[in-house]
């Protein structure tokens, strides 16, 4: 009688305690996606997405110039890809450096200096390749792609 008792007293006391475990309901429905960061915003999508800006300014490219502007994102995109190999390199380099005993200051130093020219360097490719794909527009295009970004940027 007394292991009767006993366990339904430990079973009430363990779903009652299960159901007051449970994490409150999340309040005003679903979580709005976060806002664009400045680079984002200024670039027209997270990796400056020229095409996404032209179809959203009611420009059509003609296939001549979807192929020319996909040929010269790849030979950049391998340059940038090139790059960002070697700074996880340098990255690798640093945190084993960072993990010895005796640390040797010139070499980090010189790691770091590495490091911030290889983002300067990916950085300027970057804006390389934008402007070379802006290139491949013709004047009009340009225009309207413009006036686009005015319109976009003052109602912002």
């Amino acid at each position: 009688m007394k292991a009767k008792l006993l366990l339904s007293t430990f079973i009430l006391t363990l779903v009652s305690a299960l159901a007051f475990a449970q994490p409150p309901a999340p309040r005003g429905g679903a979580v709005p996606p976060p806002a664009p960061g400045p680079r984002e915003r200024a670039l027209g999508g997270p990796r400056g997405d020229i095409y996404r800006m032209c179809r959203n300014a009611g420009i059509y490219l003609t296939d001549v110039q979807l192929e020319e502007m996909g040929q010269i994102s790849y030979e950049y995109e391998l340059k940038i890809n090139d790059l960002e190999y070697q700074k996880r390199s340098i990255d690798y380099k640093f945190k084993l450096e960072r993990e010895k005993i005796d640390l040797d200051l010139n070499l980090i130093k010189d790691l770091i200096s590495q490091r911030k020219d290889l983002e300067k360097e990916i950085d300027y490719l970057r804006i390389e390749k934008d402007v070379a794909i802006l290139d491949v527009l013709t004047d009009e295009q340009l225009s309207q792609l413009n006036s686009y970004r005015m319109r976009y940027y003052y109602y912002r």
